[in-house]
This record gives C-alpha cells, sequence and structure tokens, in this order.
C-alpha cells in the first residue's frame, strides 16, 4: 500500500545530461604562482562539469557538450522517474526527489504517504555547518530548552540533516528524548541534497540486498577506506531524524537549496491562502555564515518569525549586535509598514520615456513608467540612506566573518587576477550580504526577529512563543490592511458610489469576520501557550485581559485542569471562567439526572487515576481501579477520611434531598434548596443567582477534592482561594494526604505527601489565628461547626482524626474543646471564682443553675 500511494505521486529527481564546463573563481595571487597553478590543473578543470562531476565516467557516454557558459538544473538536467526511496538504517523514511518538486506533492508525501501526524508547530532550524565547541553549560542550556520545547509540542523539526554544528546538537537532544521518553516521537524532517551525503548511495541501497551480500563476502579494502574519507561538499547524515527529504538537483557535493526549505514551511503553514489560518511556524537560527543570512532574509521576506540564539556565536551574535546599534528604527513609525525589497534594485532595467503627448493612452504609459522607475529608484536610496552610516562598519564587520568560510576564497578561476572591487565574487557575496542585513534590520522587518540569550534561564520555549504570536498579529493587521486598500481601489477603478450607512455595515461585517479570524487563531496560539506553560506570553499577547476573545475557551479551561497547569487556572478564574458553566449546565444541577456525569468523564479519567504520581487507586477497592460512578466517589472518600463524613455526591439533587432527610441532616436548607429547585420549572428552567452561587460552591468543593486526589498540590492552592470554608477544606488535604503518605513505599514521593500535608496544615493554622484576632468566641465556633458542604464534619473531628496536632493545640481549638467539655456553659465558669455558682447548680439538682451559672449564647 506504501508503493502504490508512492507511486501515484509521479515523483522524479534529476540527473545531468548535459557537459557543460565549471567556472573557478581565484583571489588575488602572483603571476608565477599562477603559471604553476594553471600548468597543474589545467587538464583537470577542463574535465569538470557545471553539475561538479567530472567527465570520466559520468559524460563519458554522454556525447552531449554545451557551449553555455554556466551550467543550469532546467538546462542541463533530465528528470528521472522511480527516484530511490524506503528505509534507512536507522528505520527512518527517505526519499529522493527533484529540487524543483512542487510543494504540494511533498505535502502529499509527508501527510498521506508517511503519515506524519499534522502538526502543532514547526520549527525550521538554520545555522552553522561546521564543527564548534560550545561551552557544557551553554550547550546544556540549549539541548534542555529545545527538548522542552519539542515534548511539549506536537511540532515539525526542519533541519538540513548533516551530522555538524547545530544540527549536531539537535540531533543529540532528539537522541536524549528517545533514552528518556522511550514512547515520545519527534518528527525531525531533514532537507538535504542527495549529490552532498556521504556513500549516499551506499546508505540508502536495499537493507535486504546489503544484508546478503555481507553473508557472501566479507573484506575491508584501501578502496573502502577512502570511499569512507569525506570529500569537500560532503557531510554525513545525523541519523536521529525520522524523515529524510533528499532533493536532487543533478549536481554532486553542492549544499544549497536555493530557498526551498523556505518554500516548503510557507506552503506547510498556509501563508498562501487568504482563507485559512496559518500555521505557527519559527525559524531558529544559531551561529552560522553567510548561508544562514541568506536564509534569514529569506524566511523575513516570507513573514516567518526568527529567533537568534545569542551567544551561540558568529552571525548569531552578529544580528543580536546590530540590533542593539540600530534600535533608532525600532520606532521608526513612518516605515513601519513598508518593506524596501533588496530584489526591486537588481530587476531595475531602463524605461524609454516617450517625449510625445499626443495620445492619452501614450501619456499615461509615460506617467506610468516614469512612476514605476521612480518607485524603484527610490526603494533603493531609502534603504540605502537608513542604513548610510552604518554601511561600512556592517561590511567591514561581515568580511571578518564571512572571509574563512567563502568558496571564492578557496577555488582558483583560470583568468585574470581580481582585486578588491566589485568584480571579486568574495566582494560580490559580500554586497549582496550586506543588502541583505539591511533588510532584515529595516523597521518594517525587524520587528519579525526575537532575541533568546543563551547566557541566561530564560524559557526558550517563551521565546519562540513570544515571536510567533507577534508575527500573527502582525500577519492579521496586514491582512486586514490589504483588504480595505482593495476594496477601495475597485470602488474607485468602477466608480462606485456607495452610502455612507451601506459603508459602514460592509465595514462591520468585515470586522466581525476579521474578528472571528483572529480570535480563531489566538485560540490555538493558546493551546500552544499551554503546551509549553507560557503563562506570560499569553498572558500579554493572547488573552489580555478578557476571555471573550478565547474561541471554545471552556474545552480551554478543562484542559488546563487534566493537564496540572495552576497558573492557567488561575488566570482563567480570575477572569471571570465559572466552572459550574462547564460540569453543571443551564438546570442540570437541580432538575437534572447523573449531574456528575461530565465532571467524573472529563477528570476522573482511567489514565488520571492510575498515574504513577497518586496513590489514588490503591483506596479504590474494584478491580478494575477506575472511578466511572458518585457512588465510586463516595466509596473512596469514606475510605480516605472516615465514615463520620456523609456522601458528598449525588446523581441529582431529588436524592441529595432524599439522603439529608432520612438522616435527618438540615431539614431547613434542604427545604429551602427544593423550593429553589422548584422555581426554575416555573420560570421556564432558568437557574437565579442564589441557585448558581449554590452551585458554584459545589463546583469549586469537587475541583479542590479532585485535585487533592490527583495530587496536584499547586492546583489545589490555587483552588483553594476560591473555596468556601478553607479551613475544613485544607484539614481534608492533610488526611488525604497523610492516607497517600501510608501507602507510598519511595522517597521523593512519601517526603513530598508529608511535606504538602504540612502545608494545608499550617495553612488552616494560619487562617484559624487570623480568625481568633478578630473574635475568638466565633472562631471556636467555627472549629466546632458542622459544614453542610463537607458532608457535616467539623474542622476540630478532621483535624483530631488527621492527627493535626499543631492545629489541634492552637489556643482556639483547646478553647472549643472546653466548650465541648462544658456543653452550654460559658468557659469562664470554669474559673476558680465560679466554682462556688457550679457546685449550687450540682447540689440544687440544676433547679438554682438558671440563676447562678451563666450559659452560652
Amino acid at each position: 500500500m506504501y508503493e502504490g500511494a508512492f507511486n501515484q505521486l509521479n515523483l522524479y529527481y534529476r540527473e545531468c545530461f548535459t557537459f557543460v564546463k565549471k567556472e573557478y573563481f581565484m583571489i588575488d595571487i602572483s603571476i608565477n604562482v599562477l603559471m604553476l597553478i594553471l600548468l597543474f590543473v589545467r587538464n583537470e578543470e577542463e574535465n569538470i562539469c557545471g553539475c561538479n562531476r567530472p567527465r570520466d565516467p559520468y559524460h563519458k557516454d554522454k556525447d552531449t557538450k554545451s557551449n553555455d557558459t554556466k551550467w543550469e538544473m532546467r538546462l542541463h538536467t533530465l528528470q528521472r522517474l522511480n527516484p530511490a526511496h524506503g528505509t534507512l538504517p536507522n528505520g527512518a523514511l527517505f526519499t529522493r526527489l527533484a529540487l524543483d518538486t512542487p510543494e504540494e506533492k511533498v505535502e502529499k508525501l509527508l501527510l498521506e504517504v508517511w503519515k506524519i501526524p499534522k502538526p502543532q508547530l514547526i520549527i525550521s532550524i538554520v545555522g552553522g555547518n561546521k564543527y564548534f565547541k560550545l561551552s557544557d553549560r551553554l550547550e546544556s542550556n540549549f539541548i534542555n530548552g529545545f527538548i522542552h520545547v519539542a515534548l511539549k509540542s506536537n511540532a515539525w523539526l526542519i533541519t538540513n540533516g548533516y551530522n555538524v554544528g547545530i544540527v549536531q546538537l539537535v540531533g543529540q537532544a532528539i537522541n536524549k528524548v528517545k533514552l528518556t521518553n522511550p514512547k515520545k516521537q519527534i518528527t525531525a524532517i531533514a532537507v538535504c541534497k542527495w549529490g552532498s551525503v556521504q556513500n549516499v548511495e551506499k546508505l540508502t541501497k536495499d537493507r535486504n540486498k546489503e544484508k546478503e551480500k555481507e553473508k557472501q563476502e566479507s573484506k575491508t579494502s584501501d578502496d573502502e577506506q577512502k570511499e569512507n574519507e569525506r570529500e569537500r561538499g560532503e557531510r554525513d547524515l545525523d541519523m536521529n531524524h525520522s524523515h529524510y527529504l533528499m532533493f536532487d538537483d543533478g549536481t554532486f557535493r553542492h549544499y544549497g537549496l536555493g530557498g526551498y526549505r523556505t518554500q516548503l514551511c510557507v506552503h506547510m503553514a498556509k501563508f498562501h491562502l487568504e482563507d485559512d489560518f496559518p500555521m505557527p511556524v519559527v525559524t531558529v537560527v544559531f551561529e552560522g555564515g553567510k548561508g544562514t543570512i541568506r536564509s534569514i532574509y529569506r524566511d523575513l521576506k516570507a513573514h516567518i518569525p526568527v529567533v537568534i540564539i545569542d551567544g551561540s556565536g558568529r552571525i548569531a551574535d552578529f544580528f543580536k549586535k546590530w540590533l542593539l546599534y540600530t534600535k533608532e528604527f525600532d520606532d521608526d513609525s513612518e516605515d513601519s509598514d513598508i518593506p524596501y525589497d533588496i530584489d526591486e534594485i537588481d530587476e531595475v532595467v531602463s524605461v524609454t520615456t516617450c517625449s510625445s503627448v499626443t495620445f492619452n493612452t501614450v501619456n499615461e504609459h509615460h506617467a506610468r513608467s516614469r512612476h514605476i522607475r521612480f518607485q524603484l529608484d527610490a526603494s533603493e536610496n531609502a534603504l540605502q540612506n537608513k542604513f548610510d552610516k552604518y554601511k561600512e562598519q556592517l561590511k567591514t564587520e561581515l568580511r571578518v566573518i564571512l572571509a574563512h568560510d567563502d568558496d571564492s576564497n578557496k577555488k582558483k578561476r583560470m583568468g585574470q587576477p581580481t582585486t578588491k572591487s566589485n568584480d571579486d565574487p568574495f566582494e560580490k557575496s559580500l554586497n549582496t550580504a550586506v543588502n541583505q542585513v539591511m533588510y532584515c534590520l529595516q523597521s518594517a522587518v525587524r520587528s519579525g526577529i526575537t532575541v533568546f540569550d543563551l547566557n541566561t534561564d530564560d524559557d526558550l520555549s517563551a521565546t519562540i512563543l513570544r515571536s510567533i504570536c507577534k508575527s500573527h498579529q502582525k500577519h492579521f493587521e496586514n491582512k486586514e490592511k490589504v483588504q480595505n486598500d482593495d476594496i477601495e481601489i475597485k470602488l474607485r477603478k468602477f466608480k462606485t458610489s456607495i452610502d455612507s450607512p451601506d459603508r459602514q455595515r460592509q465595514s462591520n461585517v468585515r470586522e466581525y469576520v476579521n474578528n472571528n479570524s483572529r480570535n480563531a487563531q489566538r485560540s490555538n496560539l493558546l493551546r500552544l501557550a499551554m503546551n509549553w506553560n507560557c503563562i506570560d506570553v499569553a498572558k500579554e499577547l493572547i488573552l489580555k485581559s478578557s476571555l471573550n476573545n478565547i474561541m471554545n475557551k471552556e474545552k480551554a479551561f478543562t484542559d488546563a485542569l487534566t493537564e496540572n497547569l495552576p497558573t492557567f487556572v488561575y488566570e482563567f478564574l480570575k477572569l471571570g471562567m465559572d466552572p459550574s458553566k462547564i460540569f453543571f449546565p443551564k438546570d442540570k444541577f437541580f432538575d437534572g439526572q447523573n449531574r456528575y456525569s461530565e465532571f467524573i468523564k472529563s477528570l476522573y479519567t482511567t489514565e488520571a487515576v492510575n498515574r504513577n504520581t497518586t496513590h489514588l487507586s490503591w483506596f479504590i477497592e474494584l478491580k478494575e481501579k477506575c472511578i466511572t460512578t458518585t457512588d465510586d466517589l463516595n466509596t473512596i472518600l469514606t475510605t480516605l477520611i472516615g465514615d463520620y463524613m456523609h456522601k458528598l455526591y449525588f446523581d441529582s439533587d431529588e436524592r441529595e434531598n432524599r439522603y439529608r432527610l432520612y438522616w435527618g441532616l438540615n431539614e431547613e436548607n434542604n427545604e429551602s434548596n427544593h423550593s429553589k429547585g422548584q422555581s426554575i420549572q416555573y420560570e421556564h428552567n432558568l437557574i437565579d443567582r442564589e441557585n448558581r452561587e449554590i452551585i458554584k460552591d459545589y463546583i469549586m468543593r469537587d475541583l479542590f477534592l479532585w485535585s487533592i486526589l490527583m495530587n496536584y498540590i499547586d492546583l489545589a492552592k490555587v483552588l483553594l482561594c476560591y473555596i468556601k470554608y478553607r479551613i475544613c477544606a485544607a484539614l481534608i488535604a492533610t488526611k488525604i494526604l497523610k492516607q497517600y503518605h501510608s501507602k507510598a513505599v519511595h522517597g521523593e514521593l512519601k517526603a513530598n505527601y508529608i511535606k504538602n500535608a504540612d502545608y494545608f496544615e499550617r495553612y488552616a493554622i494560619d487562617c484559624i489565628t487570623q480568625c481568633e484576632k478578630n473574635d475568638s468566641d466565633q472562631t471556636c465556633q467555627i472549629v466546632l461547626q458542622r459544614i453542610e458542604l463537607y458532608g457535616n464534619v467539623t474542622c476540630l473531628q478532621v483535624a483530631a482524626d488527621a492527627k493535626d496536632k499543631l492545629f489541634i493545640a492552637t489556643p482556639c481549638c483547646v478553647q472549643a474543646m472546653r466548650y465541648v467539655w462544658y456543653d452550654k456553659i460559658y468557659p469562664k465558669e470554669s474559673r476558680s471564682q465560679n466554682y462556688i455558682s457550679t457546685a449550687i447548680g450540682v447540689f440544687s439538682f440544676g433547679l438554682a443553675a438558671p440563676f447562678v451559672v451563666t450559659y452560652g449564647k
């Protein structure tokens, strides 16, 4: 089935069929040395094709020879079908395909043939292709940050796939993930050149045939050793990637992909579609040279945000430095929306203006030609003039960085020696690099660059997310601006007059559609922020102090709960999220059946109950170790806390009222609650404000108990701030955690149980102490009060059962116990001066007590 789907794509690769003598470049050398070089290499250079292969034996059977001076893929190669494809020794899928393969076909290959799950994010990694050494701390910071990004999101990683430089570090990070999280799959796609992979034919041939050959013949020769020696223009593949796209333009030992990586990212991100939401895509730049500048330029031009890793060296540090040097352009609002493109400069042609103005058509053409030429000149002047005071310094610093890795300094060309002029190939490439850097640093483009300092403990994922959010915000702003401009142009073109009300109505419709698009994109970015737990970026660039711009915010809140994201839960609650509307919609709490069905289904999943970070399953007596009904929940709480706690969970309001009536629990409250439930039916099934408050009390209690049972302590601390009767809730938490502690056997988890139990006990003590400062008598009543919300238990009862000795030893608890001992008698009667009054009351068999003994109110 795989072969059939692959063949349907009709993929091909390129093969050089025409010999075109290769161009060679040289640096300024003496004439004597030049003559020696000419004599030595003349014959050899005559036999090298522009594809970088020798005439013999590659072109020996090809009679075609061209007089062209420059080799080009489209002119001098043929398309060949049935490209090599299959599985590499590491189990990764690969294919060979032409460099001009349409991006649509590559997308189908990735998603439909290779069945790679559609990504939530695309991270393209570019940078140094040379061996370099970082300090252990910097290398560890990058790898750990990269692992966090890869593990916490369904992302595609796109690299050049060579086992050198930054990609080697990425490979180490991927390998570390495989070793520590074998079940976690990371999609790492290598976009490389077929002709630049060392021993590519041997690496990609049929593995079965290779094994048969190894059985028949096992020898090592000098030729094989020579084959393993890497030539210039070749790289080893990093074998930690999961998929390999080996593009072939017919060349040999030549790295360039001509911007195909950028084109593929743009296509996958759907930037080219007006009606689709663009997928988040970002480029991470680490170290790098001339090719890295070109990649940054192409990506920023395609509206792909770029994250510079400061501290990694060379071009990355160069950009960080010049972003600071040219900080004045950050506030340049005049040209903040208009990027001046350097490509237009290279395409300027002379325009012949017409002196005759006899005909209107000629006159219009004349004006249009002048306008176009003027615009191109303005573009050139604007970009050059803005960086006029920086250009020479830019060029000087780039020359130092690029000189040692530029091919033009290492290859010689037969012909005239060149000097440092515009005809020098190195100077040409240097000028191109300077123009590309200036393009990236201009006001309208530089906002797409974000810097991450490798020497700090900052979170790489937060930096990437911030870059993506800013890029998408600018994308929507530009999209809306283009829409408005197009409408104005059409109105002027067809000379259509629209009344002000109609124009405003159309504007409102466009604004409504655009807002929906923005909100949908914010929801996707919020999901990414939650994956990476980047609350600061989410608050600043996504939520913006409101939940109204988030679609399906109820699901987002539920995900924050189940994924144990306390900061997001707190932010949602602070912005007005009502959990009761999620788990008890409409009138389900009072009038519905199975009112806890959604709550149990969402939060008490079998996977969550059986996690190894909680001992909840140890207290489930069922063989399946799962929670599916309210009876299961009540049984677990009875086991953990004690049978003195009445049931908390009921399937319906009717069953709850019947249970309370049977046990004589708060009959008055029951009647009032029942009447409230009845009133809902008379008011067209609308729950009034008072009923909603009751439901909120229930759901916040339930969420707090759930977080404790799941051992989500930080989340429980957040929810504790939003519930009633916090002292009792905190004491119940100590009881549950101490029960877990009694079952735990290994060190860290067991220690954390008792540590967290102590925290909640201290919280209860602090609360009761603060209450005592205000009113000691009322505090004693709080300790002894039976709390209906928690199964009619008292704080003192739970504390005694949980052996919370510090809480019991507080003055208010001691006083409360004296209240219990003396029952209705005022505790101060126990003082020595009141002994006589008490004795009179006793010896009179209580007849004189009402007159001589003071009772509590």
